[in-house]
């Protein structure tokens, strides 16, 4: 059997000419595949937000036209519960967004390691981290790297506050709706209801960075002297 009819894992060492164009091209794909996530990022949370204000704004004129009574509690436990499933699913997506985007970073920096091969002494020139582990892809991103990951300063984060405040809302409506709740003992019970929907959140986040994070294993992991 011939070089040309060899199996393709069996040929010899690749053309660093063809190979470069190929990785040029995967380069570019992972490019446009992060500012894909960055782009359904923003417009999902765009869209909760606005069914935040929206919904706030027609409580606000429910309030004015029937005070809070039957119609008020009626609305109000029909559009929370549903704008909280929307900021869930809002949220679980940005998750996954994030854990995608680093993902393509992690592929990118393989790569850029390849290009630095290429400049040799010239390597100076790149400012971004060739390094694909967690430490050289938030390094790339502007983003302070600690052993946990959790991601406090990231929007989905702000998304699950929020979440948060709109699911204690409908709770402590609830109770003083339904079992005649005193005003004091309901909004205790829906700050701990919105306390606990944001914790469980953002440790679920925490969870799915973690797995997604440690899912490869990097080739190229930055220095212990880094």
């Amino acid at each position: 059997m011939d070089e040309t009819t060899a199996p393709v894992g069996r040929r010899g060492a690749p053309d660093p000419q063809q190979l470069l164009t190929a990785l040029t091209t995967e380069h570019f794909t992972l490019q446009g595949a992060r500012s894909q996530t960055i782009a359904e990022s923003s417009a999902r949370a765009s869209i909760y937000v606005f069914s935040v204000s929206s919904t706030l704004v027609a409580l606000g004129f429910v309030a004015q036209i029937s005070a809070i009574g039957d119609i008020f509690n009626t609305f109000a436990l029909t559009v929370l519960p549903t704008l909280y499933f929307l900021g869930v699913v809002t949220y679980i997506r940005l998750v996954e967004s994030g854990a995608e985007d680093y993902r393509y970073g992690m592929a990118i920096n393989r790569i850029r390691h390849y290009y630095k091969e290429i400049a040799a002494d010239r390597a100076d020139l790149f400012l971004l981290s060739e390094y694909d582990d967690p430490k050289g892809v938030f390094a790339n991103m502007g983003i302070p790297f600690n052993d946990d990951r959790t991601p406090i300063f990231a929007f989905s984060t702000a998304i699950a506050v929020l979440n948060g405040v709109v699911g204690g809302g409908a709770v402590a409506i609830a109770l003083g709706a339904l079992a005649n709740a005193s005003l004091g003992l309901s909004a205790g019970i829906g700050a701990v209801a919105a306390l606990a929907s944001m914790i469980g959140w953002v440790g679920y986040a925490d969870r799915l960075l973690d797995a997604r994070a440690t899912a490869d294993e990097p080739i190229f992991p930055t220095p212990a002297s880094s």
